[in-house]
Parts: structure tokens; C-alpha cells; sequence
């Protein structure tokens, strides 16, 4: 008897869900956005009762793939997985995270719903539906009436809605856990990954040579923001399409954002790759995923830095015309180095996506003359290097220089736009250039020191900000304004608030009417999340689209849109928890020249000055042997060409002079005895064989801290 019961029990589950899976079909999509007027949705959604059960029934006994379209017990755990993720994910969206993280993150919850457990369960059906039978475009077409009762195209269907529903709940929970990995992470970042991703190629390779087309970001959302669609997924095909009643049989235009993803998915040369690093990015370990980038730009590359064919151009240009013509294949700049933002800017902001070729620089010293470095790659490095340091300076300037206060420091240390900066068209054009030359120093791999706030990296991967991300920005401002909606009726009214702000002495109101709107226990909520748009989306918007259009120019927004946040930091700055450099990484990378040998004692030496050094004396030496002080995001070993350290012999006479000081002197004068010399393009560090020791460290001290530019002998 209680096994009949317990078979009844189950199949009434099956029934139930089946249809209820029927009824959200109609209702649900992969955009949220679409589905916060649902009442049905939020009923059922915020039943934490009814939640953990399904949860539990969709989860199953089993670990492993979603089994057969024979297999009933398979069938059904597909409606309820699917069921599970619309609704778990309707209700994230009203869940702030320190709710989440008291909810979800420990085994204590009253409903049974484990945050870790769920992103482990999803991601399992996400890789069979993505990877092991990745769901094909038949499975998209509405079945007819006779395919109807086909046990197999039935499944399909589910398995359809299951990669849509789930791309839906994996994504919103990775948003959420890239925001709090740093404090609280509830799953480790393994988690994410799909397991043995075999490609066909290797993944520095994976772009078809010639598959990005020449009018790539053309039609790029230069905005960033405003438009609502810039956020799409290139999974958002809405789910009422399945059932037929999608109007003109569920096809719908595809958005800018949709379309820039569909062009980005083309250009890669594993199909299955393509769907995932375009939709769930996050499934593909970090590294792959940077090398996956290096091959979009090395591609790009192949057609805007191409010389020779530059070269043809040019020889037709002159065939068709008697002007004398002179060919270089590069765009060039001549740079003071005391006013090295102000021609930087004049010269190469009028470039625009032609700063994607390459760009031979000139420096000037302080008494007019030209320096002596020869530009073969490493004079441009390090004229970035500096050029973003000044550009990104939060302090110093004044009224007549507004480009010194284009960012501001932010709470959480670090930068933000500076909303007092202004909005007229002089200040936005320096946004463009500083986005643009951020874009540069992305392009061209440089990693660069400014550390930006979270709200303004979601902006460069073209998201809206929400509440949550305020945290990001100013977290004592977060705490008090998300207090808001605990607070009592009688609180909330004694405060006096009204739907309107005040900046600068400006008064701004959130709504229509919103300065005689008081703001009471009812309407709070609206409040908050109005205020929170307001200071993260909308009072820095005129400041950042313009930087988005300068920084799109050389990076496409489906480009970054492979990365989180935190990730695109990463890409721009490398990893900020390395202080100095990794001596080790750097010594198993280099090679010797010229008669060295990492046995000798001078070699000895050397490493352990350099891992005797300072966090900024080590970077400052990175600085002097490749022009970039920070190291590769993939390691030394990613260097092009490789590290090399190369024997200069000293004469009797230097050899002799080592050590001596100036009679009489205030300080101790450096030896006869040459500096190390460095050729920045060739990441190529020339190192006299000096007789001692502390002879190596005073004189490498000595070139790496003298900031002599390219004139240093």
C-alpha cells in the first residue's frame, strides 16, 4: 500500500508539473525583464514552501546527463528543472544579496535550496543541452499536431526551454557571484566550469583568420545604455514563441546587441564553442577565455596592421594621382614629454578606430630634442603606459585643464566618473580620447595601473547597474539607502523624503510630479532602486557614452562581453592580487645570450637582487626590460619574444673603476664601470658582467629609478 501511495504520490507530480510547466510557458522568457508583471510568476515564486519542494523533485536522485526522450522520469525532471529556474529566478530578481547570502548559502535554509547546489545542478544540464547533445535549430521549430505526440520531439522541446530557462538562472546567479566572491562566495569558481571543453584547434587559434568583417562595430551600440536591448543575451528568444502564438511564427527582430553576438559567434571556428562562450562565457575557465580574446584581436590585427597590404594602397593611391606620397605603414606622433597628455590628444584623438594600426612614437626631452630611442614597439608601450597614468589622474589640474577630474576616487578606492566634471562637448571629447586610449592599451595587451569601481565596468560590458551594484560604488551610501526598505511606516515618514535629489545644488526629481510625492512604506522600494539608477546609471551617463564610443572603437562590446566585471579588470590591469612580480614565473621564462648561463654567479646574483627588491623596484625593472610595470595577465611565458638577458663584457678600465667614489664627495659617485641598457621591443635586458653582487644592485638600481627615458647610456 505505501508503495502504490508513493507511485501515486509521484505521478501526480509528473501531472502537475507538466502543466504548470504549460501555464509558465506562456509567461516566461528568457529576458527578465518581461517577467516582473506576472502575478502567476510571483505567487508561486516567493512560496519558499512550494520552492524547495519543486526544487527537490527537479534535482532528483541522479547526478548525471538528463537521459533519454524515453526514459518518463527523464521527461519529467526536464519540466520540473525548467519550472525550478523560471521561478528561482523571477525571485532573484527582488532578493538584495545580503538576503541571498542569509537564504542560500548555508544548509540551515528552511526550504532546502543551496546556492552551490543549484549552480552545480544547472550547470549539468547546461552542458548536455550546450555541449554533450547540444540543442540544434529543429528543436526551435513548433512541432506540428502529429510531431505532438512524438515522445522524442516532446523532449526536445523541453530540453529547449530547459537551455533557455537555465542560460537564464546560471547567468543571473554568476552576476551575483562575481559581486560577492570577494566577501562572501558561495561556490568556488570551479563550480562554473563545464568539464573537458575539447575544441578543435588551440584556443589562441581559435578565430577563422579573415572572419571578422571590416565593418565590425559599425553598428556598435555606441550608447552603451540607453538602449534597453544592451544588455540582451544571445539566448533571449522568448519562450512563447515555442507554443506557436509568437506572432509571425516567433520570429522577432533581432537587436543590435543580438546581432553584434551572432557576428562574434561566427567568428570562431568550433560551432558548439561559439554558442557557449557568446551565452555562458563563465562555463570556460578565465585563461582560455583571455587566450580566446587574443586570437578576436590577432585576427583584427591581421587586417589593420597589415603593412604590406597598407603598402599596395598606397602604391595604387600614388599610381592614380602625380602627388609625391610617403609611405611608412604606420600612423606617427611627436610627444613632449612635459606636455605629453595635450599632444597626445591632439594627435591621435582625430585617429579614431584607425588608432588600431600601428602607431610609431616620437619623444621630445624637456630641451626640444628628439630622444634617441628608435620606436620599434617598446617607445609606444611605455608612452601608454605613462599617457594612461596621466589621463587617469583623480587629483591636480584646474578649471582651464577639466581632463586632470575626469575620474574622482570612489569609497571603495577606486575610480569613478567624476560627475562634476561637466557635460559640455569639450570635457566629452576627453572622455572619447581616454576611452579610446584605454581601448589602445587593451588591444595591444598592455596592462595598465587604474582600478576601476564595479558599476563602471559594467557599463564597458554595456550593463545596466542595479541596488546591489551601488555597493560597488559607495557602500556606507548602500547600507543606509537599502535600509529604506526595512524601516517602519512611522520612520519612513519622519524622514520627510520626497521622489527628488539634489546635486551640486541642482534639484532633480526620480519621477514625474516626484517633488510632491512623498516617499512612505508603500512606495519605498520604488524609491530606493529610482535613487540607485539615478546616481549609477544616469548622472555619469552623458560622461560615459562617450567614453564608450572613444573605448568601442578598438574593442567591440561582444568582445568584452566574454568576461565579468571583475574579469575585465583583470584583462585591463592584470591581477591586482600580485604585489611586485613573480620572480620565479619570470626567471623560468627567460632565455641567455651572449655567453650567459643561468649557472653562473652572476646570474645567481642577479635573481636574488631582484627578488630582494621592493614590490616597486621590481616593477619599475618590468618597466625598464619591457616598458609595461605590470606583469602578463597569462604569465611571463606569454611574452613576445621571449625574456632574455644578454652579456656585455666591461673593459680593464670599468672593471678597475668598480666602486669608486669621488673624494671629498656628499654622496658616493656610480662607477666607471656602463648601466644595464635595455631594448624594450625585444623585452631584452643587456647586463655588463659586473664582478660583484652589490656592483649588480647599485648599478641596476640606478638605471631602473633614473626615469632617463630612452636617453639612458
Amino acid at each position: 500500500a505505501e508503495s502504490e501511495s508513493a507511485a501515486c504520490d509521484q505521478s501526480g507530480r509528473f501531472v502537475y508539473t507538466s502543466v504548470l510547466s504549460r501555464l509558465l510557458q506562456s509567461v516566461t522568457c528568457s529576458k527578465i525583464r518581461n517577467n516582473a508583471t506576472s502575478p502567476l510568476l510571483s505567487s508561486l515564486s516567493f512560496n519558499s514552501e512550494f520552492l524547495g519542494e519543486l526544487w527537490r523533485f527537479a534535482k532528483g536522485p541522479g547526478t548525471g546527463g538528463l537521459g533519454m526522450y524515453s526514459d518518463r522520469d527523464a521527461t519529467a525532471t526536464v519540466e520540473a528543472m525548467v519550472v525550478f529556474c523560471d521561478l528561482f529566478s523571477h525571485q532573484l530578481m527582488a532578493v538584495d544579496d545580503d538576503e541571498f547570502v542569509a537564504r542560500y548559502t548555508t544548509h540551515a535554509t528552511n526550504n532546502g535550496i543551496i546556492a552551490d547546489e543549484v549552480v552545480s545542478r544547472v550547470r549539468r544540464c547546461l552542458y548536455d543541452t550546450y555541449w554533450v547533445r547540444p540543442v540544434s535549430r529543429k528543436d526551435v521549430l513548433v512541432p506540428s499536431r502529429i510531431d505532438r505526440e512524438s515522445l522524442e520531439v516532446i523532449f526536445n522541446c523541453h530540453r529547449l526551454r530547459l537551455l533557455l530557462s537555465g542560460t537564464k538562472l546560471f547567468n543571473s546567479l554568476h552576476e551575483r557571484w562575481s559581486r560577492l566572491f570577494r566577501s562572501t562566495s558561495f561556490c568556488d569558481e570551479q563550480t562554473w566550469l563545464f568539464p573537458n571543453l575539447v575544441t578543435k584547434g588551440r584556443d589562441d587559434d581559435a578565430v577563422m583568420v579573415g572572419g571578422i568583417s571590416s565593418s565590425n562595430g559599425a553598428h556598435m551600440d555606441d550608447d552603451g545604455l540607453s538602449d534597453s536591448e544592451s544588455d540582451a543575451s544571445p539566448m533571449d528568444v522568448d519562450a512563447s514563441s515555442l507554443d506557436g502564438n509568437g506572432g509571425d511564427n516567433g520570429v522577432q527582430e533581432p537587436t543590435a546587441a543580438e546581432e553584434e553576438n551572432d557576428a562574434l559567434a561566427s567568428t570562431f571556428s568550433d560551432p558548439k564553442m561559439a554558442r557557449v562562450l557568446t551565452a555562458i562565457p563563465q562555463a570556460l575557465p578565465f585563461d582560455r577565455r583571455v587566450k580566446m580574446f587574443s586570437s578576436l584581436v590577432m585576427a583584427d590585427k591581421a587586417r589593420t596592421q597589415d603593412e604590406s597590404r597598407a603598402f599596395r594602397q598606397a602604391m595604387m593611391r600614388a599610381m592614380d594621382s602625380d602627388e609625391e606620397w610617403e609611405f611608412t605603414g604606420r600612423e606617427q606622433a611627436e610627444i613632449r614629454r612635459d606636455h605629453l597628455y595635450d599632444d597626445s590628444m591632439e594627435q591621435l584623438n582625430k585617429l579614431g578606430r584607425k588608432l588600431r594600426r600601428k602607431v610609431q612614437i616620437t619623444m621630445v626631452n624637456k630641451h626640444g630634442q628628439q630622444e634617441a630611442g628608435i620606436d620599434g614597439g617598446g617607445v609606444f608601450k611605455e608612452f601608454l603606459d605613462d599617457l594612461i597614468s596621466e589621463a587617469f589622474k583623480p587629483d591636480g589640474g584646474s578649471e582651464a585643464s577639466p581632463r586632470r577630474l575626469l575620474f574622482a576616487v570612489s569609497p571603495t578606492e577606486t575610480l569613478a566618473v567624476n560627475i562634476d566634471a561637466g557635460r559640455d562637448q569639450a570635457t566629452l571629447s576627453h572622455y572619447e580620447f581616454v576611452g579610446r586610449v584605454l581601448g589602445k592599451s587593451v588591444y595591444e595587451a598592455i596592462l595598465v595601473e587604474p582600478q576601476f569601481c564595479l558599476p563602471f565596468l559594467n557599463q564597458l560590458l554595456g550593463k545596466q547597474n542595479t541596488l546591489d551594484d551601488l555597493r560597488g560604488l559607495d557602500p556606507e551610501y548602500y547600507r543606509h539607502l537599502n535600509g529604506l526598505r526595512k524601516m517602519s511606516a512611522e520612520d519612513i515618514a519622519g524622514l520627510g523624503l520626497s521622489f527628488e535629489l539634489t546635486r551640486g545644488g541642482e534639484t532633480v526629481e526620480l519621477m514625474p510630479g516626484g517633488s510632491s510625492t512623498a516617499v512612505t512604506k508603500a512606495n519605498a522600494i520604488r524609491y530606493v532602486h529610482l535613487v540607485a539608477h539615478r546616481k549609477l546609471n544616469v548622472d555619469s551617463a552623458a560622461a560615459t557614452h562617450a567614453f564608450l564610443r572613444g573605448f568601442r572603437d578598438l574593442i567591440p562590446a561582444a568582445w568584452v562581453r566574454l568576461f565579468s566585471a571583475n574579469e575585465l579588470q583583470k584583462l585591463i590591469s592584470g591581477d591586482d592580487t600580485v604585489k611586485g612580480i613573480n620572480v620565479a614565473g619570470l626567471r623560468a621564462a627567460t632565455v641567455y645570450a651572449g655567453g650567459y648561463h643561468p649557472s653562473q654567479p652572476i646570474m645567481q646574483w642577479f635573481w636574488e637582487v631582484l627578488e630582494e627588491f621592493t614590490p616597486s623596484q621590481q616593477r619599475d625593472f618590468l618597466k625598464f626590460t619591457t616598458s609595461c610595470s605590470r606583469q602578463p595577465l597569462l604569465g611571463f611565458q606569454a611574452l613576445v619574444p621571449v625574456p632574455c638577458i644578454q652579456q656585455i663584457r666591461l673593459t680593464e678600465d670599468e672593471e678597475e673603476g668598480g666602486g669608486s667614489q669621488q673624494a671629498g664627495g656628499e654622496n658616493a659617485m656610480i662607477s666607471k664601470a656602463r648601466l644595464p641598457t635595455s631594448s624594450t621591443c625585444m623585452n631584452l635586458l643587456k647586463l655588463p658582467k659586473y664582478k660583484s653582487k652589490e656592483m649588480l644592485r647599485e648599478k641596476l638600481l640606478y638605471a631602473i629609478e633614473s626615469g632617463a627615458g630612452f636617453e639612458l647610456s
